[in-house]
């Protein structure tokens, strides 16, 4: 068992818990930075602590966080390393990655700079906010900062569709299931602000477009929303199901604010992870393959709290109409509540082989 030392705080009505990284996090591959944030968070949660969990780590412009862009210049306005220090409050011990270990030992220490030939741009922004848009590598640039996204950049990319709504609309009208879905939306919003990368797109409906940095953090996401709408059918004795696809790909990113959204995706690989979603049935995750095979490789053998034993499933190939090129189907799920079935052949889709 090892320590963190935290600092937990309420500053201008939002409270936060800021969880200090060594500097080298910044220079981890995007599928590792993944999962020290997801561990971090998990650490914290598990304490039963209330708040925005927040990492920092010290970089050669300033102090790096990663944080949703709504609280960016809030963060950017005060978060310095004096108050880190000044307010460093608490401490857990929990079981850390021997990975975590090494970046909470001494975190706020000076970064070690990199050589000038290979040393990342400087950012013309506020410290805090531009060493994590541009002076570290993909998980600080997917801080969610809807300014500093690229015109193409790669998203992992989650569509849901809630199975059952119409039948619940006909069961108890639309008063009751309006407030129904409404409160199953807030409880999803509510996961996904516990998330490290995860930035909701839009809502339509019953429908929800998510993207993340990283697929291991998209399906740790998917499964726990899996686990939230169970909970709350049973609660109220509601037929209601989540069907979610998950699909990595290059996509163009729109800044200019259209109807209300921060940031917009859009691009054949977008409507791609849309039609995966559309095979899956009801309480169903379904990926493409390299979605499937990145988090496979992150989380297999890891616990996740709340969720048991995962079952990991290959379909083969699928033909997918508005799709160019046949797509390989997979599947994730907590075993005994996961379909853990391939999908079915329709007029939009069709299985043309084996894995």
């Amino acid at each position: 068992m090892s320590a963190i030392k935290i600092a937990h705080v309420k500053a201008a009505g939002t409270e936060f818990v800021f969880v200090p990284l060594a500097a080298e996090v910044a220079r981890l591959a995007t599928a590792e930075q993944g999962a020290v944030f997801a561990q971090v968070r998990e650490i914290c949660h598990s304490a039963g602590l209330a708040g925005v969990v927040v990492p920092v780590w010290r970089g050669a412009n300033g102090l790096a966080f990663l944080a949703d862009n709504k609280l960016q210049p809030l963060l950017a306005r005060f978060l310095t390393v004096e108050f880190l220090r000044k307010n460093l409050n608490r401490q857990l011990t929990a079981a850390l990655s021997p990975l975590l270990t090494r970046l909470t030992t001494d975190p706020l220490a000076e970064p070690i700079l990199r050589p000038p030939a290979t040393q990342a741009p400087a950012a013309a922004a506020a410290p805090a906010a531009a060493a994590a848009a541009g002076a570290h590598p993909p998980a600080s640039t997917a801080t969610r900062a809807a300014h500093t996204a690229p015109a193409n950049c790669l998203k992992t990319m989650l569509f849901s569709d809630l199975v059952g709504s119409t039948q619940l609309k006909q069961q108890y009208g639309d008063a009751e299931s309006m407030a129904l879905i409404r409160r199953h939306h807030e409880e999803v919003r509510k996961l996904l602000a516990s998330t490290a990368t995860g930035q909701e797109v839009s809502t339509a409906g019953d429908s929800f477009f998510i993207v993340f940095a990283t697929p291991s953090e998209a399906v740790m996401f998917a499964l726990k929303w899996q686990d939230l709408t169970r909970r709350l059918a049973e609660a109220e004795q509601v037929p209601i199901q989540n069907r979610i696809g998950i699909h990595v790909g290059e996509v163009v990113a729109d800044t200019h604010k259209v109807a209300g959204k921060e940031i917009d995706f859009n691009g054949i690989q977008v409507d791609t992870a849309a039609r995966i979603m559309s095979l899956a049935q009801g309480n169903q995750v379904l990926l493409s393959k390299f979605a499937f095979e990145n988090a496979q490789q992150m989380l297999e053998g890891m616990e996740i709290s709340g969720i048991g034993h995962l079952t990991w499933k290959a379909y083969g190939l699928y033909e997918v109409k508005g799709v160019k090129n046949p797509l390989e189907i997979f599947e994730v799920g907590e075993t005994g509540f996961a379909p853990l079935r391939a999908p079915q052949d329709t007029e939009k889709a069709k299985r043309v082989s084996r894995a």
